[in-house]
């Protein structure tokens, strides 16, 4: 008896067939890297006689993204715009559109700076020669980036067009101005990695005690006995005349960081671009070990005497407060300059004017709050404690902080991300001089208890990371080679190929997640597990990539005892999905 009709025969082949149309269809249309953007057109809007903004639209696919100027991490591809105009003619800087925080499914909650849909670039254009208006310019465009979708990340590519565009006419005199720099709104651009990773509201609780702490820095700390005598010169019109002038003492110092935030933001790049360059990287970590060897004694570093005596001058009135606040980030300068580094490059990195400014009013606020507290009470209090022992230990805290921040910034100089893997163990051996070894801090005795906590805590945390409870196992791949894989089908092994590349984004994530899963790591052990590095665009990857179809990465094969192919996928893969799909294979 036959076990279909040949009515239903027809029917089953005519399913057959649909589904692996469909297959082949939903396989040609992941599209090649260099159709992901297209250059779609630009303009010339006159800013002045001899000067114009020149725009240029691109759009990307819908559902695709590319990485924005300022990517969420160092290791992505940034996207670069290029533009080369006629030899009279003079292009600014490329001002980058707002980019869009999105967290794909494959980043595990990660947040990501992206470009999507229709974006433009701009840039000033001068003439050094008389442009007659409507003369034709042409401008060579060049644009680099790297496409990805919610699973799979495409090969960085570059694509190049020309452009001709006519020279406008100078504005009228009664024309409104056009804007050539917009600000970025706020959210635009996540704010370096303080803000994105965690979100606002820890960055802004982080800054806030990192306000809090510089007051125990030694050039901080000494102010606040001057503090004290001078609200409590001031007191004799009652509490609330000392509150009055202790908020505006506080408002000068706010007044003065927050300043220094907007101009960081709105710097067009001055500080981030110029951490591209390897020199400037290498000459922050140099300042930062210098600082270092100024808080571990080697030299002194602090305000001038007379700046002091200048600072805690009592001058009456509401004015000599604000003022006093706005010179006390001077004196301070020494000390916290390092931390104020670092907030500079965040918020410059973000473009925002507003969280620049909100960034550092919140610093300020840290830094401020004692002095309001300080000034309440400035008629009981008689004396601090003495600056002894205890601020030595701090200094030095300080100082292993600054070499740590040393770390951080080289670390992109380094192979394999060296510095990073290293700053946790340094920063527990640090943690453990400072609570066992070090001389200082043994007075007073709260202190020492305090000092001994650290200790004993930074010394758990290191046995963590040495013993196997701190080692986290992963899948170890080997180079791919045909010959391994002919070798594993005489041995009838199953096969594990992971196609990947420095610049995709899903790959680093399923190295964090996938390949350290413990169930994952355990069904490995019967695969030969190959990976192909598709960084590099040369012969030999060009053939692996059209013997296999890699359309894009990641892409995993999972192939059988006989050297089969028994299945592929393509973007990122989760833990569960790929210990099921190995168990599938024999």
């Amino acid at each position: 008896m036959a076990l279909f009709s040949p009515g239903r025969k027809l029917l089953v082949c005519a399913g057959l067939l649909a589904v692996v149309v469909a297959a082949a269809a939903a396989h040609a249309a992941l599209p090649r890297p260099e159709q992901v953007v297209s250059i779609t057109g630009g303009a010339l809007a006159p800013v002045a006689r001899g000067k114009a903004v020149l725009r240029v639209d691109a759009a990307i696919l819908p559902g695709w993204h590319i990485n924005s100027d300022q990517p969420s991490s160092p290791d992505y591809i940034a996207t670069h715009l290029s533009i080369k105009g006629a030899p009279e003619l003079k292009v600014g800087a490329i001002q980058y559109p707002p980019a869009e925080t999105i967290a794909p499914e494959f980043s595990m909650g990660e947040k990501l700076s992206v470009f999507t849909g229709k974006v433009s670039f701009k840039a000033e254009v001068s003439s050094t020669a008389e442009l007659e208006p409507g003369r034709k310019a042409a401008f060579d465009l060049s644009l680099d980036y790297q496409a990805c979708n919610e699973r799979q990340c495409l090969r960085p590519v570059t694509i190049a067009k020309q452009i001709a565009l006519r020279w406008p006419e100078a504005p009228h005199a009664n024309a409104p101005a056009i804007q050539a720099y917009p600000a970025a709104p706020i959210n635009a651009q996540p704010g370096g990695d303080l803000f994105s990773s965690r979100g606002y509201a820890f960055g802004f609780l982080l800054i806030f005690l990192g306000g809090l702490a510089l007051n125990l820095t030694p050039c901080v700390y000494p102010l606040i006995g001057v503090t004290i005598a001078y609200f409590g010169n001031q007191g004799g019109g009652g509490t609330r005349r000392v509150l009055i002038l202790a908020a505006l003492y506080v408002a000068g110092i706010a007044l003065m960081f927050s300043a220094i935030g907007t101009a960081a933001a709105l710097s067009g790049g001055l500080f981030g671009a110029a951490l591209e360059s390897p020199y400037v990287l290498a000459a922050i970590a140099a300042v930062m070990l210098l600082l270092a060897a100024s808080s571990f004694g080697l030299f002194t570093l602090q305000a001038p005497g007379w700046m002091l005596r200048r600072a805690g001058a009592a001058r009456p009135g509401f004015v000599g407060s604000l003022a006093m606040g706005l010179g006390m980030g001077v004196v301070a300068a020494p000390c916290i300059g390092p931390f104020v580094l670092g907030l500079l490059l965040v918020v410059e990195r973000s473009g925002n004017a507003t969280l620049g400014f909100a960034a550092f009013f919140v610093l300020a606020l840290g830094m401020g709050l004692p002095y309001i507290v300080l000034a309440l009470a400035a008629g009981s209090i008689r004396s601090l404690p003495r600056s002894g022992q205890w601020l030595a230990w701090v200094e030095h805290l300080f100082g292993f902080v600054l070499i740590g921040l040393a770390l951080y910034f080289i670390d992109p100089l380094l192979p394999n991300r060296l510095a990073t893997r290293l700053l946790p163990y340094y920063a527990a051996a640090a943690g453990i001089y400072l609570g066992f070894l070090s001389p200082h801090g043994r007075r007073p005795r709260p202190f020492a208890i305090f000092k001994g906590a650290v200790g004993a805590l930074c010394a758990a945390a290191l046995i963590y990371l040495l013993s196997a409870g701190g080692k986290t196992s992963s899948l170890r791949f080997q180079p791919y080679a045909q010959s391994r894989i002919t070798a594993a089908a005489a041995q009838h092994k199953p096969v594990l190929i992971d196609f990947g590349a420095d610049w995709c984004i899903p790959c680093r994530e399923m190295e964090r997640t996938t390949f350290t899963d413990p169930a994952v790591v355990a069904e490995a052990r019967r695969f030969v597990a190959l990976h192909a590095d598709l960084t590099r665009l040369d012969r030999r990857n060009d053939a692996i990539i059209s013997e296999y179809r890699i359309q894009g990465v990641p892409t995993m094969l999972l192939l059988d005892g006989s050297g089969s192919v028994r299945k592929r996928m393509v973007g990122y893969i989760g833990p569960d999905e790929m210990l099921n799909s190995m168990k599938s294979v024999n």
